[in-house]
């Protein structure tokens, strides 16, 4: 009997234990979440309570990770594992109900994909954690964690927004977590007090929810951490009172967040600062440059980290880029000379290069009938815009006039389903397409290759804003393998050097503005391909080795 009794203790222990470990495991790539509880008795336990994780993985290595405030007696961390196996963890804290906490979780293999991070061997470019190349393609949601009833824009506003967005092939969203024009959410404002430092964890709590959804949809989040001061919004870094509080205030987004799919903005329009404190411009770039290794080392998973500069200079992102704690070679808010800029910013730094704002298609700020944005007048205009981007081997943040603030910046409430927008969520579409055709990370901008006897144009006016060049041709390479050409506004031959025989290529063309390919015949001489475009409508020659 007693051997009997101890095969079922033995089989009941193994069995706890079992379900014990499923109730702690967590896939390779998810998040693992712990709630804690203080002990004692605070103020403002935002402000006086340190705590901090240590993990311990199944090689023996540990990470660092500190624990966030999330209301009451509440505290949490979360991590994303990218190692299977046993994980170990306990905290250290200056509260007794927090110290000396142990405990531990089993991560699990699973097709997850992981972060997004600069791709290996080709470091202008994105891949997954898992190694699967990635094609950045984002849209601009401002508001995406705040409401306002005026514009109707809420959590079900949100979720639509991105079911859309999701559908539509776009893969990135950056909002703002602290809103430029004053909005809370249903949770509240994201401090009820920025003086005395009182966070609101309602407010983070809805965060959280809408930044769960979006990953759930597949798209990664770009999070600006608070927009510089501009002198008309309310909510900015400079209300904190001290150095010290947004040191604290980027240490809790990166702590909250950094376990999700997701990479930080340290500032929006970070260089308005300067103007609006009156201090000197290096004193000013110091504290953006310290606020960054915040987020970096409050972060264990590597996130990636950009910063987000005023309209108008892009150099201004550009002389980050050296920094250690700075993932991209820029992230700039740019309306002119599209194309050279990402050339420029790609032959300074090998990194990722995004321009976060070009257009807002079709904004009116006052619907008097003219666009009052750059490259956004009319369809032809943003699309022309968007592929000079790509084609100088950079990626894109494009945006509607009605959605991109939660339509904040246009008369009327939020209008996702406005049918004006329905031509351009087609047409940016057809771009991606375009490159999941072709192994596009191992292309290389090499302009120099296409000559035509037309000569590529400036940027002009159109319908009294700014607007890309009307005559343009650029061409991406991986030399001898494949090429990919754009032209548009021309009607004459070019001529595409690719130093071997013709009948060693396939050529096909793509049309922009429907998505489709058609077969094409190329004149070969000599080493060069002749290409004649059907008219002056934008088109794009793709040809590789047969």
């Amino acid at each position: 009997m007693k051997f009997h009794h101890w095969i079922a203790v033995a089989t009941w222990l193994a069995l706890s234990a079992s379900a014990v470990a499923a109730e702690n495991s967590v896939p390779k790539y998810g998040v693992f979440e712990q709630k804690l509880e203080q002990s004692g008795e605070y103020a403002n336990p935002y402000t006086e309570v340190r705590a901090t994780a240590t993990l311990t993985g199944p090689d023996g290595a540990t990470q660092r990770l500190p624990l966030f405030w999330d209301g009451g007696r509440t505290w949490r961390f979360r991590y994303s594992p990218a190692r299977t196996g046993a994980w170990k963890w306990s905290v250290e804290s200056n509260d007794a109900g927090l110290d000396g906490r142990p405990g531990g979780f089993e991560v699990v293999d699973s097709d997850r994909p992981g972060g997004i991070q600069p791709m290996k061997g080709h470091p202008h470019h994105f891949q997954r954690q898992n190694g699967k190349p990635f094609w950045f393609m984002g849209d601009t949601g401002w508001a995406l964690y705040t409401d306002s009833e005026a514009e109707r824009h809420d959590w079900a506003a949100v979720r639509r927004y991105i079911d859309a967005r999701a559908e539509q092939g776009f893969n990135v969203i950056h909002s703002m977590l602290i809103s430029e024009a004053g909005w809370g959410n249903s949770g509240g404002q994201a401090f009820s007090d920025f003086e005395s430092e009182r966070i609101n964890p309602a407010y983070w709590q809805e965060v959280d929810r809408r930044l769960a959804y979006l990953n759930e949809r597949g798209i990664v989040a770009g999070l600006v951490l608070a927009w510089a001061d501009k002198g008309r919004n309310p909510n900015n870094w400079r209300q904190f009172p001290s150095l010290d509080a947004r040191h604290r205030y980027a240490r809790y987004v990166a702590t909250r967040y950094g376990a999700m799919d997701v990479y930080f903005i340290v500032a929006g329009e970070w260089d308005f600062d300067i103007r609006a404190s009156g201090r000197p411009r290096e004193e000013v770039k110091r504290e953006y440059e310290l606020l960054g290794e915040s987020v970096d080392a409050a972060d264990p998973h590597g996130r990636m980290i950009a910063i987000h500069n005023g309209a108008g200079r892009p150099d201004h992102v550009q002389e980050f880029a050296d920094l250690e704690w700075m993932d991209f070679g820029d992230y700039h808010q740019n309306y002119v000379q599209l194309h050279e800029i990402v050339l420029q910013a790609r032959r300074r730094n090998a990194k990722p290069v995004v321009n976060s704002e070009y257009a807002y298609y079709l904004r009116d700020s006052n619907e008097d009938g003219a666009t009052d944005k750059p490259n956004s007048a009319t369809l032809a205009t943003i699309r022309h815009a968007t592929w000079d981007i790509a084609m100088a081997g950079g990626y894109f943040i494009t945006g509607f006039g009605t959605t991109y603030f939660g339509g904040n910046r246009m008369p009327g409430p939020f209008r996702l389903d406005d049918p004006r927008n329905d031509d351009w969520e087609e047409d940016v579409g057809h771009i991606q397409a375009l490159f999941a055709e072709l192994e596009w990370w191992k292309l290389q901008p090499h302009d120099e290759i296409v000559t035509a006897a037309v000569p590529r144009g400036k940027d002009r006016r159109e319908l009294d804003v700014g607007a890309p060049p009307k005559t343009a041709y650029w061409a991406l390479a991986e030399p001898g393998r494949q090429y990919a050409v754009c032209v548009r506004g021309c009607a004459l031959p070019l001529t595409i050097d690719v130093g071997r025989p013709a009948a060693d290529f396939h050529a096909r063309q793509f049309d922009p503005r429907t998505g489709e390919f058609q077969p094409v015949n190329l004149e070969p001489s000599a080493g060069k391909l002749r290409y004649q475009p059907p008219d002056e409508q934008d088109w794009v020659l793709v040809v590789t080795r047969s």
